[in-house]
């Protein structure tokens, strides 16, 4: 019977105290990518954005029972080395490599990004002597690539000379990434003798960590049983998402984002499919048409305050906004994204028709009907009002609009809910474009405690409405629901 066991990668590295670089940003990585993820701690460092303040080697005979004891019961199919900071330590782990034979990628980590030595000049030499020999790979930066191989690095060709001289070590692949280059990366394979070239393009913003990171990538990818080239290709392009969603945390150098680009999309794709569900509790409620404005309803919900802002250049380091950020080039705000869930400039989501009250075949019936799938970018003035609400309590992320009644306010209240109201007529005449000034002042008025609903009577030109709020779309519904049920009980 096959095993059912599932292939692990692996890291051997240092520890960095500041979340940024080392085993953090290599767990990071094997998480972002699918990847389980076992970590071999072979140095603490205290550290942090400004550089490296202080080092404390593991000792080996600690590092070889994390080795042992992964090993032993996971089945290791690639892993990747980091910060091994002394020759003691490169030549205990390149023993254990040969023990237990998986494919090993040597991130040769020389410096912190921010700085600070993280390998001792005699480590170098054991490092070629032991360590490469009996290596998969190794991902020199320039710098690296020119102290492995004892020749300058001024240009591709240079990059080219490099690898074949740290490949008489018996690895076999190079990578000399040209992040301190030309952004061009060199890959040469050593068993067949054919160089590779991968382009790139440089991007603003944090790079610490950007080593670890790719190298944990190319052992990720290669986990999944991509090829080589293949790896280094979409790790590249890892990279570039990590350093383009990177965030500015402390007063040096910005770590680079591993997980910035999935963890946005799998929210964008959370908050459509908590508007759908939503949708799927109103649609079969027989009294929910009656509630149905004459310009209709919608549910609207935006990101987590943590992507509150994301929508705009600077909330990421870069100053720039991601690739799958910015709109095709002479497209409105409503242009569809690479994702499908429309525009990648907002950070609220409704139907783009809104929903509306229709009668049944027999025409004795009203039933609700929603017009389009939901989007970000749609329903600009729900998003004002939650972008209102949210300046006074960020965990409100959830609108849906009724039509105003007196005795649906009295029913609101019957069921336990909290109401604000404004009159539309005091409104002034210049406001924020970006909030809505009833609901922000009305809060604002009341201590800045969000209510369940806020209401308007109406005025000239504008129809009287209710807005429903809730912590999401799901949460707005049911209160909707409750509503509803004070109807029946008064019918």
């Amino acid at each position: 019977m096959p095993s059912l066991k599932r292939k692990c990668v692996m890291t051997i590295a240092g520890s960095d105290s500041g979340g940024g670089a080392g085993i953090q940003a290599d767990m990071k990585t094997f998480s972002a990518l699918g990847v389980h993820g076992a970590c071999v701690i072979a140095s603490v460092t205290a550290q942090n954005t400004t550089g490296v303040k202080a080092v404390f080697d593991i000792p080996v005979s600690e590092i070889g029972k994390q080795i042992d004891t992964v090993c032993t019961d996971m089945d290791i199919s690639f892993a990747k080395t980091g910060m091994l900071s002394s020759p003691e330590i490169v030549r205990f782990v390149a023993g254990k490599i040969q023990e237990y034979g998986f494919s090993l990628i040597v991130d040769p980590v020389m410096a912190a990004e921010a700085g600070g030595e993280l390998l001792q000049k005699e480590a170098v030499a054991t490092m070629a002597e032991v360590l490469l020999p009996v290596s998969y790979a190794v991902t020199p930066n320039v710098f690296e690539a020119e102290i492995l191989s004892g020749l300058p690095i001024k240009n591709t060709d240079d990059a080219k000379a490099a690898a074949l001289e740290i490949a008489k070590t018996g690895v076999k692949y190079v990578v000399v990434t040209g992040g301190h280059l030309d952004a061009k990366d060199v890959i040469y394979d050593a068993a067949n003798k054919e160089f590779t070239l991968l382009p790139g393009t440089f991007v603003k913003g944090g790079t610490h960590g950007t080593g670890c990171t790719y190298s944990s990538a190319i052992v990720s990818y290669l986990a999944r049983g991509y090829t080589f080239v293949q790896a280094c290709r979409l790790a590249k392009e890892f990279v570039v998402d990590a350093i383009l969603y990177s965030k500015i945390i402390g007063e040096g150098v910005a770590p680079v984002h591993p997980a910035g680009a999935s963890v946005l999309k799998a929210e964008r794709a959370a908050v459509i499919e908590n508007i759908l569900s939503a949708w799927e509790i109103l649609k079969p409620d027989d009294v929910f048409p009656q509630l149905i404005p004459e310009v209709g309803t919608n549910i609207a919900m935006t990101l987590p305050d943590i992507f509150k802002e994301s929508a705009h250049a600077g909330y990421y380091a870069s100053g720039i906004l991601p690739p799958l950020q910015q709109p095709p080039i002479g497209k409105s705000d409503k242009c569809p994204s690479a994702d499908g869930f429309g525009s990648f400039e907002s950070a609220t989501a409704a139907f783009p028709g809104r929903i509306h009250k229709v009668k049944d075949k027999t025409g004795s019936k009203l039933t609700s009907e929603n017009l389009g799938y939901p989007a970000f970018g749609s329903g600009s003035n729900l998003a004002k009002v939650l972008q209102s609400a949210q300046e006074f309590d960020e965990t409100v992320r959830a609108c849906i609009n009724l039509k105003y009644t007196e005795e649906n306010i009295r029913l609101f209240g019957r069921a336990g809910f909290s109401s604000l109201s404004f009159n539309r007529a005091d409104e002034p005449k210049c406001f924020d474009d970006n909030k809505e000034w009833g609901t922000w002042s009305v809060i604002q008025e009341a201590g800045g405690a969000v209510p369940d609903i806020v209401y308007e009577t109406g005025g000239h030109g504008k129809e009287a409405v209710i807005r429903v709020f809730g912590t999401d779309a799901v949460d707005a519904a049911n209160k909707v629901i409750l509503l509803c049920d004070e109807i029946r009980k008064t019918a």
